[in-house]
């Protein structure tokens, strides 16, 4: 007999939401597809007149960049770019870029890379 026994099971954890809202990452994929990006990926020199529009210093973006970038291929997928264009939004509207990309900004594609 054990004590356990009628009990519920231990509930899995539970990720967190991604940051980004399902609207915005339409948007941000509607974005992605002007860049005809290549194998599903947008280079950099692809992504940098986009983010540049935002007016943010270099200094900024390459941060953006560096968060967004998650598996360090030279490349952002879409779900990378929507990282990208999330933080550089946010950025411009005046919130600075935390000091380490918080688990919520991981796309869940990539989580398994945190």
């Amino acid at each position: 007999r054990t004590a356990a026994r009628g009990a519920a099971p231990a509930a899995a954890p539970t990720a967190p939401a991604w940051a980004i809202s399902p609207a915005d990452k339409t948007k941000y994929d509607e974005v992605f597809a002007t860049m005809q990006p290549q194998g599903g990926l947008a280079s950099g020199l692809a992504v940098r007149p986009i983010l540049e529009r935002s007016g943010l210093p270099v200094d900024v973006l390459r941060q953006v960049w560096n968060f967004s970038d998650i598996d360090r291929d030279g490349n952002l997928d879409r779900d990378e770019f929507a990282v990208a264009m999330h933080l550089t939004r946010e950025c411009a509207a005046g919130r600075p870029l935390p000091p380490s990309l918080p688990i919520d900004m991981y796309p869940p594609s990539k989580r398994h890379l945190f």
